[in-house]
Formats: structure tokens, C-alpha cells, sequence
């Protein structure tokens, strides 16, 4: 039985989807001579899950390892973060 859904997220970096291809954009489902650059993806096993979801965040903890729960994305210092941040935006002008 189904008993919720996940959002997985094609990872790129890992799977290096590099190359560009340009794709015609359809309006009112209909080809117009306009295109857009897209990402040609790379078939991979490679994918990101969305562990903090808002719906069914319970039941997909209820699946992850517990060695893979605690995020390594928490921030403790975040004034620090946004220091090195406008540093960083400043050395790329």
C-alpha cells in the first residue's frame, strides 16, 4: 500500500549533467520558434530526498537511517555565514 509521497530532487553535481541543449517553448501547447537552454540530465542513481518536507515528514523519518537524520546543514553562527557571504559577493566584482 501507498502511504505518502516524497519529492526527489535529480542530482546534477554527482551525475555531472554538464551539457546544454536548447528546447523549443511551447505556448497554449503549441511549438513556437522560440527555445530555451535546458539541462540534457545524465541517468543516475544519484538523487536528493526531501527529508524536512511539510507533508508526510513523520513517515519519511520513519525511513531514513538514523545515522542520516541529523541535517549537516545546520547553521550555528549565522552572522558569521552572512559575513563570509558578502565577502565572497565583494572578491567576485
Amino acid at each position: 500500500d501507498i502511504i505518502c509521497t516524497v519529492n526527489l530532487q535529480h542530482n546534477c553535481i554527482d551525475s555531472k549533467c554538464v551539457d546544454m541543449r536548447q528546447q523549443h517553448v511551447h505556448q497554449e501547447q503549441i511549438q513556437t520558434t522560440r527555445t530555451k537552454p535546458v539541462v540534457d540530465h545524465q541517468p543516475t542513481p544519484y538523487f536528493f530526498l526531501n527529508a524536512y518536507s511539510i507533508h508526510n515528514c513523520d513517515l519519511i523519518q520513519l525511513v531514513i537511517p538514523e545515522a542520516l537524520r541529523e541535517s549537516p546543514l545546520r547553521v550555528t553562527d549565522p552572522a558569521m555565514v552572512r559575513t563570509l557571504a558578502v565577502r565572497q559577493m565583494k572578491d567576485k566584482k
